[in-house]
């Protein structure tokens, strides 16, 4: 028996949305018993795109990802009713007659992933087009649309998938149960722009990170006295320091629990 897996590259994801309307087109208006009812046409997304904007003032940027049911190893869910079973390939199913008029199940999901059908009645959630699979086909829908290789998919089982490959050598993906996993989620940053005076960036000022008086890395500022330090982790206390030939040294603290931007530091002498 397969043991499905689709791993979620978030670095990859561009906010297309290409995978949310492939899902939209294969399920509107068509159902595919046992698995599931067709999906409404309006107020249901089996994947959502989740969009989350960091930083502030100048230094802002914006981390996206499709965000689906997650297929838990352990579905909170299940443990709510008894409409909802897990497959032996780890696909896990609401079937839909048992599962009408419960609404509750809404609540169920830690990842708000189910929606409710307000037409037939039911609740309602991503199946891994598990009707696609059962034919032969290879992937769901939303993993054959997506341009950008953010979605692979495969069979954890066979110890020649790419899915097996992937998970073997990222231990981020290892610890993680379920058939839905990520990786690469972005780490927390810090960044500024270092100025000689109001209206003279600091190019190409060295800038060094560091912990615990341990150096971490370090960087130059570019063409605009801008610099950035990017995937750290969260909840970590670096201090860095800027340095420019002719100007006095400036040490800072920077502490993870969110990003960091410092919009102006001007040097002196």
């Amino acid at each position: 028996m397969k043991n499905y897996v689709m791993i979620i590259d978030m670095d990859r994801c561009n906010q297309c949305y290409a995978c949310v309307l492939a899902c939209k087109d294969e399920h509107f208006g068509n159902d595919f018993l046992p698995v599931t009812f067709g999906i409404q046409e309006l107020g249901e997304d089996w994947v959502k795109m989740h969009i989350e904007e960091r930083g502030s003032g100048s230094k802002v940027r914006v981390n996206c990802w499709p965000e689906l049911c997650h297929h838990c190893a352990e579905p909170s869910c299940m443990k709510k009713s008894n409409a909802v079973y897990k497959r032996e390939d780890a696909i896990v199913i609401i079937d839909q007659e048992k599962a009408k008029g419960e609404k509750k199940l809404l609540d169920a999901c830690p990842f708000r992933a189910i929606a409710w059908n307000e037409e037939k009645g039911v609740p309602q959630k991503c199946t891994l087009c598990a009707h696609l699979l059962d034919a032969g086909e290879p992937a769901p829908r939303c993993v054959e649309a997506c341009p950008n290789g953010a979605l692979l998919f495969g069979d954890l089982g066979d110890p020649k998938s790419d899915v097996a490959k992937a998970v073997r050598a990222n231990s981020e993906l290892k610890g993680q149960g379920g058939a839905v996993r990520y990786y690469n989620r972005p780490g927390r940053f810090i960044a500024g722009s270092i100025y000689l005076s109001e209206t003279q960036a600091a190019v190409g000022a060295r800038v060094r990170l560091s912990e615990n008086g341990k150096d971490i890395t370090q960087t130059v500022t570019n063409g605009f006295g801008d610099f950035v330090f990017n995937n750290l982790q969260e909840g970590r206390n670096f201090q860095f320091e800027i340095s420019f030939d002719g100007y006095a040294p400036v040490s800072l603290r920077a502490d993870t629990s969110k990003d960091i931007c410092f919009e102006e530091i001007t040097l002196s002498h």
